[in-house]
């Protein structure tokens, strides 16, 4: 019987090898029951790491109040109502926590939402909605606090009306080029500011060129006061320094400017825009609507980049789950519709 399965494997192209050797591996090696226990203790210490206090009030007038599916339950004596470790997180509710578990550990190697869905049999909406529930509970972490050399410079994205009514322009085909050519109301602008620290934000300006104004709203309140600002010669970086009163130091890439002063430049903001959109390829245009969560999705993993991979699995794990959050499907559908109207 092996003899012919071998024979028959050599014949199959590298996708179906790869896609076979995966379902032999989740049906003979399972996710370990120990791996499970060990990262949701992980979890409950994490959360908990202040005492045991009611997810839902705050009260740390707390008491055991049996099982259920073999997850501890807790009472509050305050409000009166029960949780477990895992209430008011992305994963609340899930019966299966092994696919929950496979199902970050390919979001940490960046997998489209069809091939979640294929490989942990799931549906597709299933596969988006988890998503955007754990991608709704690590941006409530914020942001650091930007300080020392602060580099700052944007790139543009193509807009995407995926899933949404188009009002201001006609629908495009996939690969289909832009009506108006070179930076215009169709491009979304995210801003990236970036320390020498490592710490980035990166978020959705709006469209087109934008203002100082809305420099500020996207990073204005990350900047440390005695921060330096670097960026290229754009008007609308000096005017934001001069607004928030922050040493400057522009830097003039059109005279061939890399480096100024010798320590002057923009190039690891660069870099990271270029690393940015090279993983944002896979996913073949993300709605407009979204990208805000997934440049936080990519700026996560940037983060954690030098990690071994199951180091990184566990910080999303526990990041995900750190802080009471109540988005739902039903939240998220109505944010949908909020941003579709």
């Amino acid at each position: 019987m092996w003899l012919d399965i071998y024979e028959e494997f050599n014949e199959l192209s590298k996708e179906e090898q790869l896609a076979l050797f995966e379902a032999m591996k989740q049906d003979l090696y399972p996710v370990e029951p120990e791996k499970i226990t060990k990262l949701l203790n992980s979890i409950r210490e994490s959360r908990f790491s202040a005492g045991m206090a009611c997810v839902h009030c705050g009260s740390m007038s707390v008491k055991r109040n049996g099982k259920y599916r073999s997850r501890q339950r807790y009472l509050c004596k305050d409000c009166g109502k029960t949780f477990n470790d895992m209430t008011n997180t992305p994963f609340s509710g899930s019966r299966y926590p092994e696919k929950w578990v496979k199902y970050v550990e390919m979001m940490v190697e960046g997998y489209t939402l069809p091939k979640i869905a294929k490989r942990l049999k799931i549906h597709i909406s299933t596969a988006f909605y988890w998503r955007h529930k754990i991608l709704y509970a690590l941006e409530t972490h914020g942001f650091n606090l930007l300080t020392g050399i602060v580099e700052s410079d944007e790139t543009f994205f193509r807009e995407s009306m995926k899933g949404s009514e188009i009002a201001h322009r006609k629908a495009k085909k996939r690969g289909e080029k832009d009506e108006k050519r070179g930076i215009s109301n169709q491009k979304i602008a995210v801003v990236v500011a970036q320390d020498r620290n490592g710490n980035t934000i990166a978020r959705n300006a709006g469209t087109g060129r934008f203002k100082a104004e809305e420099t500020d709203a996207v990073i204005g309140g990350y900047i440390h006061p005695t921060a330096l600002l670097c960026t290229d010669t754009a008007t609308n970086y000096k005017k934001f320094a001069k607004m928030k009163k922050l040493q400057h130091e522009p830097v003039n890439e059109r005279q061939k400017q890399r480096v100024k002063k010798g320590i002057y430049h923009i190039q690891h903001v660069n870099n990271f825009h270029n690393r940015l959109k090279k993983w944002m390829e896979r996913f073949q245009g993300v709605a407009t609507k979204y990208l805000d969560n997934y440049l936080y999705w990519f700026r996560w993993l940037e983060i954690g980049k030098n990690l071994a991979f199951e180091k990184q699995v566990e910080q999303m794990l526990i990041s995900a789950c750190q802080k009471s959050n109540k988005t739902t499907v039903n939240m998220i559908r109505c944010a949908e519709a909020k941003k579709t109207a």
